[in-house]
């Protein structure tokens, strides 16, 4: 460069003026400079050696270099390399392996090298060396955050979030804390993130730095303004009315990065989604709305975003406004995205416009004269979404000319990409039934080209749906079907297939038309296609009696099939087929059509019941007559009434009322032992080869809903070591609708929960009631003994079906809060009466006491004993729970199971004192120390 510049030197003013009218000398430079890197860089694939490969065994043998003196720092250089590469290829090393390579890694801490000391953080940030190991390194580590070298000072704090042993963490908190307001950006960043890590084990140090982390929101930094919203927004997240405040008053402060601005956006719009506060849904709104004008691209597509989002949570909204407000401006933004010459730009646009399309397809219409050239972009994932988005969005009239546009790249996408342009046609189809014979022309085209069994599986059912809602398309798309079970690979989608036309064929003007393509499936598949062609066969031939002789005859050609199945069904069907084809054989005829049902003409249960009363009374020799049997709605009926009649055991100590004490035990039992097993079962489902332990305990069902409300939800506890399994029992009383895949949504997990697995109902008719469960794996609670207490928001989420509707609409149901708490812990047990003191006694040797003296909020003694008994959920002993009337102090004794199996006593002196109101002094005894100081704080 320095050549190119002298040689220009000597050029006058005019020259070099004419030159710049040509090709500028900094493009011709770089087109050059490229030429020769690409000339001087070519290496044949085939000779190519990556120099990082090596094996485990190489590696280890070779860390003996780390201990050499001098230090070789190329080689050590070398060997970090190629240990990193080993570890990111998902070799596995053992704890001796590591411990001995941890330590080799420790020696070159003397080294003074810059990328060696870089090479050493990073390798034992990725080792992840036993706990009882890593003190080696925590003296170094805390020397270099103190050094004066800044990177080796970044570094280590990294390193130190990973390889920090918790009970160590408040020994640094104050070089952390200095380092957050560091006026270097890489230390600061670094001691932010370290808090991130360090938050999950040890929340209580990390809440110490909120001032300098909130002083820090402020710095002219970039990534640490971006770090320190994130921490700040970790902190509070758990607290509503704190995490409000912080993000009202950082929307409405100046001042912030790009990438902060964006973060924030996003915490606006997550606030704006947990719920409606009219306190501060006005000032996020008026924040959004101020971000579209934002001089950065990155935040205005951020807010064009969040109002899309904000669109699609509103249902109530119509038009352009979301809350009330107008969002013309969020559209406009996208639209002006959608010429971006950036294809990122233009990718986020058009992704974002098409899940709005989705829901509010009136607002993305808006943006359609933009999205049309976009189905020539050169990135055809962009092209895809133009084209899904048009097609949900776009007018009859354009129908023919986007379904051109469609053909042309179909073959050019891949199989996820094809299934959303299906399933928009299929949208499109129902929206436009004029226009069925082009789309179905569509779709049957890609049915017969090559794809995934997922790809074809959405065109059938793109075709069944359309069957099913456009009467005048069903013959055309029954002869597609037909024509694609000739050649589909997919045997259990044939075998759908084939069933699909076994009830719709007979409803058909000509249904023997059809019959060759099934007969042909009947000789030609495997043995489950071959089957079902028989069913679909025999059902045809019941519907349709023209038709008995040419099916009787054709079933004849599969008598000697190699399948045992296939020759079976023939042989049944063929002989009833004989029977409706002899005169004078109506019974035969109704037979054959109860035959081909799938509605059994009686009650199971009552089957099941009648049957072992006639083996009990001793009639096994005599045939059992099906006949008597009732209806399935019939045995409901009667099985209600009965029910109705029966005493209830709760009103047996009324005078003249007998009920076997016995019975009623018993079905309790089978009761506890019918949702032990479904526990089991569902446990097995969600975490399949993973063992909970044993469980410790259930807790009592608690409504969160009303009693009178539209879906009743309760929520059952099931207590285990390590988790905590949520039974959601839904009700549906809401008649004539039917709820579909009833999935829990919890939020406000983290920082001290994580879900381990969730299950879903999958439908929910009028008056039934289904559980879903969800496992939660507690993270912490060792200095708690294990009781981690937590609330988390709850909403249902389903798909609301009303009777005639097959598709239904997606809907979110709030209950009321989850709540966790210390008495869900322990599990109430009676103790014999006068046996408190003697076992109370007896921990006072073997056991731990503490001791809290409390001020409690109640206004009567009464109310405070009740209070105590039903926080803590301990059983009150030798009726010590009754107040006499009139004293002004209550001694209250008390005995529970704690988590784990440990006993624990408590004896609570409750009082009201005339200056201090409610007074009280807790003690617990229990052989487990940390169990005793849960307990005894449990009311503060």
């Amino acid at each position: 460069c320095d050549c190119v510049c002298e040689g220009f030197a000597g050029l006058p003013g005019a020259k070099i003026a004419a030159m710049t009218t040509t090709p500028s000398l900094k493009d011709i430079v770089k087109e050059k400079i490229a030429t020769a890197l690409k000339e001087n860089l070519k290496v044949d694939e085939a000779d190519y050696v990556n120099p990082w490969t090596s094996d485990k065994a190489a590696v280890l043998q070779k860390s003996r270099c780390f201990g050499e003196t001098p230090i070789d720092t190329e080689k050590c250089l070398h060997l970090l390399t190629q240990v990193l590469y080993v570890l990111q290829q998902g070799e596995k090393f053992t704890e001796t392996e590591v411990t001995g390579l941890f330590f080799g890694v420790t020696k070159l801490f003397q080294t003074t090298n810059n990328r060696l000391r870089r090479m050493v953080y990073l390798v034992i940030k990725e080792l992840e060396a036993p706990q009882e190991v890593v003190f080696i390194c925590m003296s170094c580590l805390i020397k270099d955050m103190n050094g004066k070298v800044d990177c080796a000072r970044a570094n280590a704090i990294r390193v130190m979030s990973h390889v920090l042993d918790p009970a160590m963490a408040a020994q640094i908190d104050r070089y952390l804390k200095i380092a957050i307001v560091d006026k270097h950006p890489f230390v600061a960043s670094a001691a932010l993130t370290c808090g991130m890590h360090l938050l999950s084990g040890t929340p209580d140090v990390v809440k110490r730095w909120i001032n300098e982390i909130q002083d820090t929101i402020n710095s002219k930094h970039a990534m640490v303004q971006f770090h320190a919203l994130a921490l700040l927004y970790e902190l509070k997240k758990t607290d509503r009315l704190a995490l409000h405040k912080v993000v009202t008053g950082l929307a409405q402060s100046q001042n912030k990065s790009p990438i902060a601005e964006c973060l924030l956006i996003r915490y606006a719009t997550q606030t704006l989604q947990a719920e409606r506060d009219s306190a501060i849904e006005k000032t996020l709104m008026t924040y959004l709305d101020n971000c579209l004008r934002h001089k950065s691209e990155m935040v205005t597509y951020e807010a064009a975003r969040a109002f899309c989002q904000l669109a699609i949570l509103d249902k109530d909204g119509s038009g352009n406004t979301v809350f009330g407000y107008d969002v013309t401006h969020a559209t406009t933004i996208l639209q002006i995205f959608l010429t971006s010459p950036k294809p990122v730009v233009r990718f986020g646009a058009v992704r974002t416009l098409n899940m709005l399309a989705q829901h509010r397809p009136a607002m993305a219409a808006r943006c359609n004269c933009d999205m049309e050239p976009l189905l020539s972009d050169s990135n055809r994932s962009t092209a895809t979404l133009a084209l899904t988005t048009l097609l949900k969005t776009g007018h009859e009239s354009s129908v023919e000319r986007l379904v051109k546009q469609i053909t042309t790249f179909m073959s050019d996408i891949s199989d996820v990409f094809k299934i959303e342009v299906v399933r928009a046609v299929k949208g499109l189809c129902l929206t436009y039934p004029a226009k069925y014979k082009v789309l179905m022309s569509f779709l049957s085209t890609n049915l017969r080209e090559d794809g995934s069994a997922d790809f074809k599986t959405e065109i059938v059912d793109a075709l069944v749906l359309i069957i099913a809602v456009v009467p005048a398309a069903k013959e055309a798309g029954l002869m597609h079907l037909c024509e694609f079970i000739e050649d589909c690979e997919h045997a259990s989608l044939c075998t759908r297939i084939i069933g699909f036309l076994a009830e719709e064929i007979p409803g058909t003007s000509l249904p023997s038309k059809y019959v060759r393509f099934i007969y042909n499936r009947m000789i030609l598949e495997n043995a489950m296609v071959r089957g079902a062609a028989v069913d679909a066969l025999a059902k045809i031939a019941a519907k349709c009696p023209a038709l008995r002789r040419d099916v009787s005859i054709l079933l004849q050609f599969g008598e000697n099939d190699n399948d045992d199945e296939v020759r079976d069904r023939i042989s049944l069907y063929s002989s009833v087929l004989q029977q409706c084809l002899e005169q004078g054989r109506e019974d035969a005829d109704i037979g054959f059509q109860a035959l081909m049902s799938t509605e059994m003409p009686f009650s199971l249960d009552a089957l099941y019941d009648g049957l072992l009363h006639h083996v009990q009374n001793g009639n096994q020799g005599e045939l059992f007559n099906v006949a008597n049997l009732p209806s399935d709605d019939a045995y409901k009926a009667t099985m209600q009434a009965q029910a109705a009649l029966q005493v209830d055991p709760k009103k047996a100590n009324k005078p003249g009322v007998k009920v076997d004490a016995a019975v009623v035990a018993k079905k309790e039992e089978d009761k506890k032992a019918a949702a032990s097993v479904e526990l089991s079962r569902a446990l097995a489902e969600i975490l399949p080869g993973v063992d909970l332990g044993p469980i410790q305990h259930t807790c009592p069902p608690k409504m969160i809903t009303e009693s009178e409300a539209e879906y009743t939800v309760s929520v059952i506890k099931h207590m285990y070591k390590s988790h905590v399994v949520l039974e959601m029992y839904v009700s549906n009383t809401v008649q004539g609708i039917t709820l579909d895949s009833i999935e829990v949504k919890l939020s406000g997990l983290e920082p001290r929960w994580r879900i381990a697995g969730a299950s879903a109902i999958t439908t929910l008719a009028y008056d039934q009631q289904a559980s879903a469960y969800i496992v939660l794996n507690k993270l912490g609670g060792e200095d708690t003994a294990g009781a981690v207490i937590g609330s988390f928001g709850a909403a249902l989420h389903f798909i609301v079906k009303e009777e005639g509707d097959d598709l239904g609409y997606e809907d979110d149901y709030p209950v009321e809060h989850v709540q966790i708490t210390l008495g869900d812990y322990i599990y109430p047990r009676a103790m014999p009466r006068a046996q408190f003191n003697s076992l109370w006694e007896s921990l006072s040797a073997q056991g731990a006491e503490s001791t809290q003296k409390l001020v409690l909020n109640y206004k009567s003694l009464e109310t405070a004993v009740d209070g105590v008994i039903a926080t803590l959920n301990l059983n009150a002993c030798d009726n010590t729970g009754k107040v006499e009337a009139g004293v002004r102090g209550h001694t209250l004794l008390m005995t529970g199971v704690f988590l784990g199996g440990h006993t624990c006593l408590v004896k609570a002196l409750v009082g009201m004192d005339p200056s201090h109101g409610c007074v009280a002094k807790l003690c617990c005894r229990s052989k487990m120390p940390e169990v005793s100081d849960v307990v005894a704080r449990a009311l503060m």
